[in-house]
């Protein structure tokens, strides 16, 4: 079954299906159905929807050539609302309910830890593309896999500038949520590594608006590098407290929050010198890389980000292993999943078999230059050098 146009959710408040199949899954040629919780309301609500973008786009792709196992793809999926108990619900639903084939990961750590025990109780491969945390890995898990490069790798590169510089106290902020606490808890350990230490520490709430407080708290702490390990919806009022507490540490870094396209749209000039991390490299010249900006462009109007490219790059990894496993028997795929070694969008996907941790994709960090965001970590796929000390406010 061709489909031509994507399947979109009918409401935020309540969680709708994307699709309803129309025979069971298990019937000569019905699509193979996958089966997703994503945060499209809520405080993730951001990368959530570039995550289901990511999905979409790829099944479109897919079913066009043919579909895979000579089967068409089809995505169920619901808003979890950015609540992991929503989340864990959700995952019930779509293997006891809805009879999924398959099941995809959620949008981040918050949501995925507690949806990688849904995952194992019922022995169902779970690829995670949206957690770089690597503790749920380390639970002794069969049926999970990370689909991104490990939390240690979205601070390599921004700790090591920073030591390129003489930069040796760092300043750690962030929400209180489950990846802000895996990433702020990967410091120490690496910042050790380039003898760099940490000079304060606070978690604000969630759903913070107001962030003088941590700022000046901060600023007193006179840290040379900022780290904040904030979403999109937060990232923006933290430079904006920055801006208005005239206060310009010699680097600063926004986590996550600051790798979205659109963030130069809410902050203007102000965002030059702002370093972030990225899955992908944007600019990287393949054929399939031009070949998914160009498409996604089309299909959504705006540019891609990570997120997006993460997600696709998780379901070229599922058809690699689904045409080794030859079928849809969950061990089967469990074992092709853990052994595949196969060059996606955002890098070469490797993953220890016994544990799911990944191995073969990495982490890149950009900075905010002129208004673009330019890949300036690591040397031999940079496309620009980074720019040192973070801007005074005087002079924008």
């Amino acid at each position: 079954m061709q489909r031509s146009r994507f399947i979109r959710t009918v409401s935020a408040a309540a969680v709708t299906p994307a699709l309803a199949t129309a025979v069971p899954a298990q019937a000569q040629g019905a699509p193979i159905t996958i089966g997703a919780s994503l945060s499209l309301t809520g405080i993730f609500a951001d990368g959530g929807k570039y995550s289901l973008e990511g999905y979409q786009l790829w099944i479109k792709q897919q079913n066009a050539k043919g579909g895979v196992l000579g089967r068409q793809i089809a995505l169920k999926f619901y808003d979890d609302q950015s609540e992991p108990a929503t989340g864990v619900r959700l995952y019930e639903r779509l293997i006891n309910e809805d009879k999924v084939d398959i099941i995809m990961g959620p949008y981040g750590t918050a949501i995925t830890a507690p949806a990688a025990n849904v995952a194992e109780r019922y022995k169902m491969p779970m690829i995670c593309p949206e957690t770089a945390d690597v503790v749920m890995f380390q639970r002794g898990f069969k049926y999970i896999f990370q689909g991104l490069g490990p939390v240690q790798t979205y601070l390599y590169g921004v700790l090591q500038i920073a030591k390129d510089h003489g930069f040796k106290k760092l300043a750690l902020i962030g929400p209180d949520t489950a990846f802000s606490h895996a990433l702020v808890n990967a410091v120490p350990e690496v910042a050790r590594g380039f003898g760099q230490g940490i000079v304060f520490t606070e978690f604000y709430p969630a759903r913070a608006s107001d962030f003088a407080s941590v700022i000046e708290k901060v600023k007193a702490a006179s840290p040379d590098v900022v780290l904040a390990m904030a979403f999109p919806n937060d990232a923006i009022g933290v430079l904006r407290q920055l801006k208005q507490s005239n206060y310009a540490p010699k680097m600063f870094y926004e986590a996550v929050g600051a790798s979205d396209p659109r963030f130069v749209e809410s902050a203007g000039k102000d965002v030059n010198g702002v370093f972030s991390v990225t899955a992908w490299d944007p600019d990287a010249r393949t054929p399939e890389n031009e070949s998914f900006k160009t498409s996604y462009r089309a299909e959504f109007k705006r540019e891609p980000d990570y997120h997006s490219a993460s997600n696709y790059s998780s379901l070229e990894v599922l058809a690699a292993a689904l045409k080794r496993a030859g079928s849809l028997d969950r061990e089967k795929l469990r074992d092709a999943i853990a052994t595949t070694h196969v060059k996606t969008l955002i890098g070469n996907w490797r993953v220890d078999p016994r544990t799911g941790i990944q191995l073969g994709y990495t982490s890149y960090i950009l900075q905010w230059q002129n208004g673009k965001q330019v890949i300036v970590y690591p040397g031999n796929v940079a496309h620009g050098k980074p720019l040192v000390p973070f801007p005074a406010w005087s002079s924008r």
